[in-house]
């Protein structure tokens, strides 16, 4: 299977768009492009380092962590099967990596050369249009995201984060948030102490279980959870 052929990794809805977005590509950029594959928790960018290499996820999850002055790692963003990254820096032209990106899990991706994927988007307006597109649509929702979590409380957020977590990982019904407390913490922005007492709070009024130390949620609870956002939030 060549590189090109190692689309059909990515989900129907992205193979379309990738199948527009190489329409018109150089044979140069085909024939430089290559596979590669990297483990779960390998920092395949890292803040600071020169920016050299597009990646294309093809198949797993990546995630945007940011170590502290204290040692804590902080994630801050997933990225899922047919994001493209490190081209913002390449489009800016900006030398070095802005964030660490690490595999969450096992990852196969699309590696372009960053000067030529610089030069096909200089010469294929097709290409051009559709990444500043994509881009513009990544941050008005970004930008919509932060400003409606911004006032939220603890058990609101929280149910937020859960919703969102749920419908990522669910499967017949149920998920298991395989997260720790330190961990939803990080993502939410409010400290462990106040993250176990909303928790606490939270499987007390039937909007979440815990099954050996773990968050679980069914599809009742998910339910539940997305009227009240409704009803109370947004």
């Amino acid at each position: 299977m060549n590189s090109m052929e190692k689309m059909k990794l990515l989900p129907l809805k992205e193979q379309a768009y990738m199948k527009q977005l190489f329409a018109y590509c150089t044979k140069e950029i085909k024939d430089s492009m290559f596979v590669a594959e990297v483990e779960k928790g390998c920092n395949f960018i890292v803040q600071g380092e020169k920016c050299k290499y597009i990646f294309i996820i093809l198949r797993g999850r990546a995630k945007g962590i940011d170590r502290q002055v204290q040692g804590k790692v902080y994630v801050f963003k997933e990225f899922l099967p047919g994001r493209v990254l490190g081209e913002f820096e390449c489009l800016s032209g900006i030398a070095e990596y802005t964030i660490t990106i690490q595999a969450a899990t096992d990852c196969t991706f699309w590696v372009i050369p960053a000067g030529l994927y610089l030069d096909w988007m200089r010469i294929d307006g097709n290409a051009l249009f559709l990444r500043a597109q994509r881009l513009l649509l990544e941050l008005t929702h970004q930008t919509r995201e932060n400003r409606k979590y911004l006032l939220l409380n603890c058990k609101d957020r929280l149910i937020a984060y859960f919703l969102e977590q749920y419908e990522k990982k669910q499967s017949d019904g149920q998920a298991m948030i395989g997260k720790s407390r330190d961990e939803i913490s990080n993502a939410t922005g409010f400290c462990v102490k106040t993250i176990n007492r909303n928790v606490k709070n939270l499987q007390e009024q039937g909007y979440i279980s815990i099954q050996t130390g773990k968050i679980c949620i069914s599809e009742v609870q998910y339910e539940r959870m997305k009227t009240y956002t409704e009803e109370n939030l947004f």
